[in-house]
């Protein structure tokens, strides 16, 4: 075979490799081997290993000696900083896109995040928040900084694992298309400031709703190191 063609294949199935985990068809802390992912997706133990090499690098799974791979277990405590590390990058990213993206295409990938879904449908329930994810990361690749771009589109990945965990307890389509409307106002506007704020309110409202969702089903968490509430979130129950 063609290396070039060959290459092609093995990174063809890394991405579909990722997509599993984050779509948690393979979920959090399930054990791999290289013979079992070659049977099940029908590819060879080279496309295999080289996936499993660099799903490692990336962090979404881990080796064990003698006993294969394990995807990457997922704790309170990982939910909770990936929401504090979006906090800190996407509104700014979002900040310097404003002004930087026409009203249509926002609208074109906003109307993607509308389309209601069965929580019972898992095709669907994918297609809605690869949506959501998109929308997001073409507004960081707009932002004109390559590293937040790529920060945003790796823990957009990490977010949506947590979203795939927790979306099954409500359909979610309507609540989030309406939730981008001021954003897509702001950007469209080019006011920096306010693009900035209203992602940074999106932000902790999906935050809440993860935490309320794994507040009531809190086996929906493979770890149990104890959780570091938000201040905010603890003002608010207090």
């Amino acid at each position: 075979m063609d290396e070039a063609i060959e290459g092609q294949i093995k990174d063809q199935f890394y991405e579909t490799l990722k997509l599993a985990i984050i779509s948690c068809e393979l979920p959090p802390g399930e054990e791999l081997s290289e013979g079992y992912l070659a049977a099940r997706y029908g590819v060879g133990k080279a496309s295999v290993r080289h996936a499993l090499s660099r799903l490692g690098q990336d962090g979404w799974v881990s080796s064990r000696p003698r006993s294969g791979h394990v995807v990457a277990p997922m704790t309170m405590e990982d939910v909770v900083d990936i929401f504090a590390m979006r906090e800190l990058v996407e509104p700014e990213s979002a900040a310097r896109a404003a002004g930087k993206i026409s009203e249509a295409k926002l609208k074109r990938l906003n109307k993607a995040c509308a389309n209601p879904y069965r929580v019972s449908d898992g095709a669907a329930k994918r297609r809605f928040l690869l949506a959501n994810r998109d929308f997001h990361v073409v507004i960081a690749e707009a932002s004109g900084s390559q590293r937040l771009a790529q920060s945003v589109t790796k823990l957009h990945d990490e977010s949506l694992r947590i979203l795939y965990l927790t979306a099954s307890e409500k359909e979610l389509s309507n609540d989030w298309s309406r939730g981008h409307g001021p954003m897509i106002e702001a950007i469209v506007g080019g006011d920096g400031k306010a693009a900035y704020k209203t992602t940074l309110d999106g932000i902790r409202r999906s935050q809440d709703r993860v935490m309320a969702a794994l507040a009531s089903a809190p086996e929906l968490i493979t770890g149990r190191r104890t959780l570091r509430v938000p201040a905010r979130l603890a003002a608010a129950r207090s």
